[in-house]
């Protein structure tokens, strides 16, 4: 593929480095047998509904993104939907959160926002994200109950992302003083830095627009609410596959431990931690370490499969390639030597 330039390349190896050194942990920690024991025992008549719930959940990440471009363009969630897929396709293939630069490239191409500003709106989502699974997390530890150090690593996290979206909000509605405070803090580095880092500082600030209103405070965090719940249906969808037998609330840690584990980009969809995450919060919550192990292996692939496939055909009928990913950076460079 042509967009595997070197530096991709090296991203490309490091991720897969990690990806087989943790999914390399998962089996050595299990009973192989009884893990294909629990393979076969499984009704994978389950897995298309899940698929098809995956799907419908991703709908509202799109719904979401709608609203938080909206100050900025007003596109309609059905031309974001297939953007969004194919952002997950790239994120499947290349580690590094590869697919937010292309959904960054594909609305600046399409509507003519500044790629920027649309990366500003990403870092939006992933702080509404991290505020929503931390939450789950919480809704777990108050119901269930559990350890204090879970507590503690709960609650750390809750106030970590929680600071992490009030502050979000707080520029949002302070721009010219966040500039201004930016704008002095980059102007402490680096000089060969410091052109890039104002651009991005300027389109940063215009993409949290969203967040200047209560409205679109309160569309982003329902949005992002109805896209995690819907999520951890399909795992429960899953867990059915595998009569595993726990309660929702089970699911939801679940969930929020494997997503806040990929949450730093380290190998190509997640592959690696995300099978280590799941498995270890189900044997923690009493599942049978082999049965957890083959639970894991067929969600992420139930999650793969539908990113992969979907993803491919809505870059292709959009007449999109990874090959703008080679170009961004291109311009970037370009625009670097300018600023110089």
């Amino acid at each position: 593929m042509g967009y595997l330039t070197r530096s991709v390349w090296v991203r490309t190896v490091l991720g897969l480095v990690v990806a087989a050194a943790l999914l390399a942990l998962v089996l050595l920690r299990t009973d192989l047998d009884a893990t294909v024991d629990a393979l076969g025992e499984a009704n994978f008549a389950y897995l298309p509904p899940a698929a098809l719930v995956f799907a419908f959940a991703v709908w509202f990440q799109a719904l979401r993104w709608r609203y938080l471009l909206k100050p900025l363009a007003d596109v309609p969630a059905r031309r974001l939907y297939p953007v969004v897929w194919v952002g997950h396709f790239a994120n499947s293939l290349v580690p590094l959160r590869a697919g937010e630069v292309l959904r960054a490239l594909v609305v600046n191409r399409r509507e003519g926002v500044s790629r920027m500003a649309v990366l500003g709106t990403l870092v939006v989502e992933r702080a509404l994200d991290g505020l929503a699974l931390t939450t789950m997390l919480l809704i777990f530890v108050a119901v269930v109950g559990s350890s204090s150090r879970l507590w503690q690593l709960v609650a750390a996290g809750a106030v970590l992302f929680g600071v992490a979206t009030a502050l979000l909000i707080l520029i949002a509605l302070h721009p010219e003083r966040s500039l201004d405070v930016g704008t002095k803090m980059i102007d402490l580095g680096p000089v060969q830095f410091r052109s890039r880092l104002r651009r991005w500082l300027r389109s940063f600030l215009t993409g949290t627009r969203a967040l200047r209103t209560p409205g679109g405070i309160v569309a982003a965090l329902v949005t992002t609410a109805a896209f995690w719940l819907s999520v951890a249906v399909v795992y429960a969808i899953v867990g059915e596959a595998f009569d595993i037998g726990e309660g929702f609330g089970t699911y939801l840690l679940v969930t929020a431990a494997a997503n806040l584990s990929v949450s730093i980009p380290s190998s190509q969809g997640g592959l690696g931690p995300f099978e280590f995450f799941v498995r270890e919060t189900l044997v923690f919550s009493g599942v049978a370490s082999p049965v957890a192990t083959a639970y894991a292996l067929v969600l992420h692939a139930t999650i793969l499969v539908p990113m992969l496939l979907i993803g491919a055909f809505c870059l292709r009928t959009a007449g999109l390639s990874l090959d703008m990913l080679r170009e961004d950076s291109a311009v970037e460079e370009e625009e670097e030597r300018a600023a110089l």
